[in-house]
């Protein structure tokens, strides 16, 4: 459940502005703040799960903010 809200929250800063779509370059205030890293979460590996079994429900998601 919680996965859901950080993914749509990551697409929606990681996206351009819809307001000006046919313009081959964006002025700088249009783009996007963050950079999304990896579309698809990273899930524990086979090591990490025999050690901590409670990680069996862990994803980590990865944005870059690129604007300050």
């Amino acid at each position: 459940m919680e996965d859901r809200i950080v993914k749509v929250l990551f697409k929606e800063a990681g996206s351009k502005e819809d307001t000006l779509p046919l313009l081959p370059i964006l002025p700088e205030e249009y783009e996007a703040d963050y950079k999304l890293i990896s579309r698809k979460p990273i899930l524990p590996n086979e090591a990490e799960l025999s050690e901590n079994s409670r990680s069996q429900s862990a994803k980590l998601r990865v944005i870059e903010r690129v604007k300050k």
